[in-house]
């Protein structure tokens, strides 16, 4: 075997175990959170509770 063939192998194997450690991580990796859209953005719909609400009746200060 020539020194230009066993580069040529050598090369290939690391790209091939790197191919199959990068496949691996990205199968078994951390779940990706999902990126907020504009529906995710929604301003709160307040509705004040009884006691939050002021009168505003005769005698009011």
């Amino acid at each position: 075997m020539n020194t230009g063939l066993r580069i040529a192998a050598f090369v290939a194997a690391v790209a091939a175990v790197f191919a199959v450690a990068f496949g691996v991580g990205r199968v078994a990796g951390p779940a990706r959170e999902p990126t907020p859209g504009p529906s995710s953005h929604q301003p709160a719909t307040h509705q004040p509770s009884v006691h939050q609400e002021e009168s505003h009746g005769e005698g009011a200060p």
